[in-house]
């Protein structure tokens, strides 16, 4: 019996540490500013690029750091993006909902341009891939805030 219980016990050890605690989901995307030109690269891994030049990494754990590999900012279960000293900065759901508070939404619309409420920005996302919504909105949030 207690080779049993303790089979069990070590299984649902293994199992819970083997859990992903993947936060974010993202493939290779740029984003293009109103005259059609890159400002911003994501490739595959998570490298940031702006003008071919790493300025960063975004990690499937929801963290972004900078091209030192310091803690800028990360994403909570709940969707808030926090500061590196844990301070809320902003909510951004799982398709890129940007909420400040205001009831003005800044989001991604079905083609890849970028909304604040019905208004296009003039920026776009490319290629259009929802999954990578969520990290495009964190990395353009901080860059637009915070260079």
């Amino acid at each position: 019996m207690k080779n049993l219980f303790f089979l069990l016990f070590t299984s649902i050890i293994l199992a819970s540490c083997g859990a992903s605690t993947d936060k974010l989901e993202f493939s290779e995307f740029e984003i293009k500013d109103e005259n059609g030109t890159t400002g911003i690269t994501v490739d595959e891994s998570g490298v940031i690029k702006m003008n071919a030049e790493k300025i960063g990494n975004i990690n499937s754990d929801g963290s972004l750091n900078d091209k030192d590999e310091k803690l800028i900012a990360k994403i909570t279960e709940d969707n808030f993006l926090q500061d590196k000293d844990g301070k809320n900065l902003i909510k951004i759901d799982e398709n890129g909902t940007m909420d400040n508070g205001s009831g003005t939404f800044i989001k991604w619309s079905e083609n890849g341009e970028l909304l604040k409420g019905s208004e296009k920005t003039g920026m776009t996302i490319s290629p259009v891939d929802k999954k990578s919504f969520q990290s495009a909105s964190i990395i353009l949030f901080l860059y637009l805030n915070f260079n």
